[in-house]
């Protein structure tokens, strides 16, 4: 099999990939072609020759170690599936050392913040996309595709296979504060028709049967934000991040993971409750203080033993504060 060339091995590997359930989405799909294509140029004698080195010069493409981790993840997955069928003994890539993640930065909204956004949403469409990015922690590209059909179920929102991550079905019972967008949702948005309509082109009106992008709704988002007085870069997926905070510490891990959709308890655990969000350290510190509020001391005339003992005290004051 050492006449096997690029485009056949990375078509056959994807198409068995999405057969088999490991890829599920067209983006997936398309960020490994994207990795996969650039090694080629890095392995001009094929797949099957492949060797470590070639790893190595495909993944010194980007500088960035989490980038480095996945298109490597990728080109371990490819080999192994090369193997697998036979056409190579030995995986190049895991014969690699894979960089060490870094841990992203991560600006999370308190839920001070996550008042003032809902505070600041003046129109219908902006209550929508905020509220239920807050109280259902959906994606960005879950917001923008769901229907009248996913509030049919009093009580809950529901996360169909075709518009999740993995095509994998969750239900979320509807928050307090979504309630009035619910009721409202299912009064005026039939079962087929979006949530969060486009434009028509041409026109000011709205096309309920095409759903807006979600570079619209990421402009909503910010809009808010800013409308809120929130000075940071605030983007849809934070939206999620917060539902995650405090659905983490209320309800507990195994009932987060499924509220949150994802596939291991180990994503949650680490992202929601191995570390305090910022409300936890701001009322684990509440109340300390450096310096004390008690009074000093009032000596009497004549109390020689006090003054001479507060004269000493604070002598040693100053020689430790110049030590």
């Amino acid at each position: 099999m050492s006449s096997m060339k690029w485009p056949d091995a990375i078509d056959s590997y994807l198409r068995d990939q999405r057969q088999y359930g490991r890829i599920n989405s067209e983006n997936t799909t398309r960020a490994y072609r994207s990795t996969l294509l650039l090694h080629a140029e890095d392995t001009p004698d094929g797949p099957v020759e492949a060797g470590r080195e070639d790893i190595k010069r495909t993944l010194a493409r980007w500088e960035t170690p989490n980038t480095q981790t996945r298109a490597h993840s990728v080109m371990m997955s490819f080999y192994d599936w090369l193997c697998m069928e036979g056409h190579r003994e030995t995986n190049p890539a895991r014969q690699v050392r894979k960089a060490k993640r870094r841990t992203p930065s991560v600006y999370r909204l308190t839920r001070q913040e996550t008042q003032a956004l809902i505070e600041a949403c003046e129109t219908v469409r902006e209550r929508r996309v905020i509220l239920l990015g807050l109280c259902t922690g959906a994606r960005n590209g879950e917001l923008h595709q769901f229907q009248g059909r996913h509030f049919s179920r009093e009580g809950y929102v529901w996360f169909s296979p075709d518009i999740t991550k993995g095509k994998t079905e969750r239900w979320t019972p509807v928050l307090p504060e979504l309630e009035p967008v619910v009721a409202d949702i299912r009064a005026t948005v039939p079962s087929d028709h979006y949530v969060i309509a486009s434009y028509r082109r041409g026109g000011g009106e709205r096309d309920p049967t095409y759903p807006t992008n979600r570079v619209t709704i990421g402009r909503i988002v910010k809009a808010v934000a800013r409308r809120a007085g929130i000075a940071a870069n605030v983007y849809p997926h934070m939206l999620r991040h917060a539902y995650g905070d405090h659905i983490a510490k209320h309800a507990g891990l195994r009932a987060a993971q499924a509220l949150m959709g994802h596939a291991s308890v180990q994503t949650t655990a680490s992202v929601y409750v191995d570390r305090p969000d910022l409300d936890e350290l701001s009322s684990s510190v509440r109340g300390l203080r450096y310096t004390s509020d008690a009074p000093r001391l009032t000596l009497a005339r004549g109390d020689e033993s006090a003054a001479r003992w507060e004269a000493e005290a604070e002598i040693a004051l100053s020689a430790y504060l110049r030590y």
